[in-house]
Order: C-alpha cells, then sequence, then structure tokens
C-alpha cells in the first residue's frame, strides 16, 4: 500500500545534462570545421608577413634611400607638395586653421633647417605611398626569393650554402639553434616527398602486441650480417602526432604487409585508432552471418613463426 499522506519524490531531470552533452557537441563540430580554414588563412597571413618585413621593406628602403642619394640639389615648392604630404603623410596631432591636421612630412619638408638629402628621402616615400609601389616591391621581393631559390639550385650556389652554413657551425650560440631550425624548414619545405614502401605490422614493442609502421626501406647491413637473416627499417609514428616516431629494424619474414594507403594508416593513427582505414571495420550482424564468422569476431593477424 501507498502512503497517500507522503509526498513523491521527484526523478532527476535529464535535460540540462543533455543539453550541455548538445551544446558541447555541436560546438566541437563547428570548430572543426572551422579550424583548417582558420588555420589556412592564419599561414597565409604569416608568410605574407614575413616576405614584406624580411625581404619587401628592406628592398623598398634601400630603393628609397638610393633615389634620395642620386637626387639633385633643388628648392622645394612647398605649394605644389603640400596636397600629396598632407594626404599621404603620418598624422599628427596638431592642426593648422588653413590645411587641418597637419602630418610629419609636411612639417619636415616646411622646415628650412632639414638637410634636402633627408627631404629627398620624404618626398620619396611621399611617392611610393601615392601610387602604391610598396606593392610592386612586394612582386619584386617574391621575384628575388624565387632567383635566389634557384641559385641555390645550381653548383655555385649550393657551395656557397655549404661554406656558409660551416662558417655558422663555427658560431658558439648560433650552432646550437641553426642546425635544429633547418631540420623543421628542411621538413616543411623540402618538396622531396618520403618514400615509404608501404604499410607493415610488426609486434613491437613486445610479442603480442601489434602496431602499424610504415616501411622505409632495407635495413643496415651490419645488423643484417649480426642477425643471419634479411632486415628491414620501418619507421613507427607515434599518436596522435605522426611526425615523430621511432625506427626499428626487425627481420623482414617478421613483417605483415597491409593493403592500407598511408593516407588511411596516417588518419588511423591521429585519431588513435577511431577512424579506420575502408575495409578495416568490424562486421555487422548480418554480414558476418553470412561468412559464416561470429559477430563482433575480430579478423587474426597471421601468426609469426620462430625459426
Amino acid at each position: 500500500m501507498s502512503n497517500r499522506g507522503e509526498p513523491v519524490a521527484d526523478e532527476p531531470s535529464t535535460e540540462p545534462a543533455s543539453m550541455s552533452t548538445g551544446f558541447r557537441r555541436f560546438f566541437l563540430r563547428g570548430l572543426a570545421a572551422l579550424l583548417p580554414t582558420i588555420v589556412t588563412i592564419a599561414l597565409l597571413v604569416w608568410a605574407f608577413s614575413v616576405v614584406q618585413h624580411v625581404v619587401e621593406r628592406p628592398l623598398t628602403q634601400g630603393l628609397v634611400s638610393l633615389l634620395a642619394v642620386r637626387g639633385e640639389e633643388k628648392n622645394f615648392d612647398l605649394v605644389k607638395l603640400q596636397d600629396d604630404l598632407l594626404k599621404y603623410g603620418t598624422p599628427l596631432d596638431e592642426f593648422d586653421p588653413r590645411f587641418g591636421q597637419l602630418t610629419r612630412e609636411y612639417k619636415l619638408i616646411a622646415d628650412p633647417a632639414v638637410p634636402a638629402k633627408l627631404k629627398r628621402l620624404i618626398l620619396w616615400q611621399v611617392v611610393f605611398r601615392k601610387y602604391h609601389l610598396g606593392l610592386v616591391m612586394f612582386a619584386v621581393a617574391i621575384i628575388a626569393v624565387y632567383f635566389l631559390g634557384f641559385f641555390m639550385a645550381s653548383f655555385m650556389g649550393r657551395a656557397m650554402l655549404r661554406v656558409l652554413e660551416s662558417a655558422i657551425g663555427r658560431v658558439p650560440l648560433v650552432k646550437a639553434i641553426y642546425p635544429h631550425v633547418k631540420q623543421v624548414t628542411d621538413f616543411v619545405l623540402n618538396q622531396r616527398k618520403v618514400s615509404f614502401g608501404g604499410v607493415v605490422a610488426i609486434q613491437y614493442p613486445r610479442k603480442g602486441i601489434w602496431s602499424l609502421g610504415l616501411m622505409t626501406g632495407a635495413g643496415l647491413r651490419s645488423i643484417r650480417d649480426r642477425a643471419g637473416t634479411d632486415v628491414v627499417s620501418i619507421f613507427m609514428p607515434s599518436s596522435p602526432t605522426p611526425v615523430s616516431g621511432y625506427v626499428v629494424m626487425v627481420p623482414a619474414k617478421d613483417v605483415v604487409e597491409l593493403a592500407i594507403s598511408v593516407d588511411d594508416a596516417f588518419r588511423f593513427i591521429v585519431t588513435g585508432g577511431v577512424v579506420k582505414p575502408p575495409g578495416e571495420t568490424l562486421l555487422e550482424q548480418a554480414d558476418a552471418g553470412e561468412s559464416g564468422e561470429p559477430a563482433g569476431s575480430t579478423p587474426q593477424l597471421p601468426e609469426v613463426t620462430e625459426d
């Protein structure tokens, strides 16, 4: 019997928890959709900024200085120049009743104590801003980087690079930083792709545990002679960052070749095994019944026998 006078306890509501779970799930999905585009744009902006500050700006300043040095001595007509000086100059917190807000360039040109060389330099800077010649210099910077790479690919360029790197390697502080930076830039910017012999499975780090690896080629001759059998070198990528890992050398007979592409193997490793290669997922109940295997059974890799 139930006591009608006693209050009935309310069941705990799961609505707030479900709303929180749904919000987190859709937020992460939206973030996953936006991140690739955001990262790509950020990298392009960073590359543009590096070229602009490291190459384009020094080229522009050098050209402006050269034009200012080679200019002729002449009187500067402030009346003809004041419109460009006030429009394309650097604004100051000073105002004139006739011209409005003054600029740094206008005041320097109007000052009779400023040397003529500096005035020519200022005028050329205003000309570059007026006609957007900085964009032209940016294109020149891109072409200069291209020709630098073209020269470095030649025999003379490679020889000069070796001499330069040898000199840098003798500087106490720089030699501890430069080799590591060069390894990173070579890995990111090198167009030569690493050739893998295929995706394989080996028992690593101990017998009974199967791990995915990428065959990179034959092993070292010293290890082959010591082992008395053919060995192969295999790169064992780490999860979730497959760019790092270990290189192991194992007997060729202990290697199981898999019909998986390198891209699919990387997806499997990056996701921690969540995203499986096509054709490698476990069979569903209906498919398992047709094949005669129990549902949920895991395909077995070949046994490795020891001689």
